[in-house]
């Protein structure tokens, strides 16, 4: 027979006193206790975005709308913010013509989580300061800034790996640091297949996409320089040999991942590299146990006397306390 309500609050009443006042210490306790010092893994990275015009190449999609590579990296980065564990920190900076410019230096990111998000949402192509794409140099440049900050944090360069205008076959930039010594991460962003480039005018109107006679097809040796008369000069290496001729793809006003250059250039640099096909790829990649920190970490640990307080409650209502109960 099952008992009524009565029943049980009288036998609720004839309970031992002390679980009953010990879970209710343990609860109050577990509301106000602040968050604890606890050594932890945490992550500190700088994020560049690249913000070149090639960034604004639709070949995403979000919620089944085309979304360019610069949109789809800040939404996959907004989601993996939440994913960092407390005690890590994110900078934010951005990287055009052949320089990284830093908008934000590594905080805290449940302190500031909000900032983050704010600072985030406001990147975009129109804080370009030249047409230029030199994607090496400014990787190098990049980690040249990162290695004079203390402590360097991990450079998280995000970029498709277009080169504008290309580079020459033989008469690439080189890495002249120590591989390795900055940790790191390419992220390539884009399509496999060529895609046409979107063209906007200062203010960010669209004025419909990049012709092949408007964008360099060639590189700068290859276009050589003209003289005093209508000739053009062959250009010639430190060694005074004339430079080879390259021939002009003709689709430099179309772009898609340039994934071997940025493997070429993370092999360089002892970086990672990894492509952006979905959100939680890039969330992986930025807790990767490589690049993560040992250091005391605040830690919520109200869960400890809320779950002691469970157990004493428990323990109130065991069956021999009942047994008791109807005893008496």
């Amino acid at each position: 027979m099952i008992p009524s309500p009565r029943v049980l609050l009288a036998r609720a009443r004839h309970a031992q006193v002390l679980p009953f006042t010990a879970a209710a210490l343990l609860f109050a306790l577990a509301a106000v206790l602040p968050p604890l010092p606890v050594p932890g893994r945490s992550y500190h990275h700088l994020i560049v975005l690249d913000i070149t015009q090639s960034m604004n190449t639709l070949d995403y999609e979000i919620d089944g709308k085309p979304v360019s590579r610069l949109a789809y990296a800040k939404r996959s980065l907004a989601a993996s913010l939440r994913s960092l564990p407390c005690g890590s920190s994110v900078g934010w900076g951005v990287f055009n013509e052949y320089r990284l410019l830093a908008l934000m230096t590594p905080v805290e990111v449940c302190g500031n989580y909000h900032e983050l998000l704010a600072t985030l949402s406001n990147i975009n192509g129109q804080m370009a300061w030249a047409g230029a794409s030199e994607v090496s140099k400014g990787l190098f440049s990049s980690i040249r800034a990162l290695k004079a900050m203390e402590p360097a944090p991990t450079l998280v360069f995000i970029t498709d790996g277009q080169e504008s205008p290309p580079l020459h076959p033989t008469m690439r930039p080189t890495f002249d640091g120590e591989p390795g010594l900055v940790k790191g991460l390419i992220v390539g962003t884009g399509g496999d297949t060529l895609s046409p480039i979107p063209k906007f005018d200062p203010d960010g109107r669209p004025l419909g996409y990049w012709k092949a006679d408007e964008v360099a097809q060639t590189d700068s040796a290859t276009r050589g320089r003209h003289g005093t008369s209508d000739r053009t000069e062959n250009m010639v290496d430190e060694n005074g040999r004339a430079i080879t001729r390259s021939v002009a793809s003709g689709t430099e006003h179309l772009s898609s991942l340039k994934a071997p250059h940025l493997k070429d250039l993370a092999a360089q640099t002892g970086l990672e590299y990894r492509a952006l096909r979905a959100p939680e790829d890039l969330a992986r990649a930025l807790q990767n146990p490589a690049f993560s920190r040992t250091q005391s970490v605040p830690t919520r640990l109200g869960w400890i006397p809320a779950l002691l307080g469970l157990l004493c409650l428990a323990w109130a209502y065991r069956p021999d306390a009942w047994r008791r109960s109807r005893a008496d």
